[in-house]
């Protein structure tokens, strides 16, 4: 394995985590501020938020599941 091949896996895992990371902080911060000022505007932005979120995320990880390979995923179970 060369070393391209292995900065290439670890960014991808970097990226992966960071995704989920930047999701749940942005969700997190968007209720914040919904329940400061309290509205329905906010909540159904929130709402719609962290709906788009949670589809980005999980898309990314069913990504993943099919682009690992075979050893992995016997290791996995």
């Amino acid at each position: 394995m060369d070393a391209t091949a292995v900065v290439r896996i670890a960014l991808g895992v970097i990226s992966d985590r960071l995704i989920t990371l930047l999701a749940l902080l942005t969700s997190f911060g968007l209720g914040c501020w919904t329940m400061w000022g309290l509205g329905w505007e906010r909540v159904s932005a929130l709402a719609i938020y962290v709906v788009f979120a949670y589809l980005v995320v999980t898309a990314k990880e069913k990504s993943n599941v099919k682009t690992s390979s075979p050893r992995q995923q016997s290791a996995d179970s």
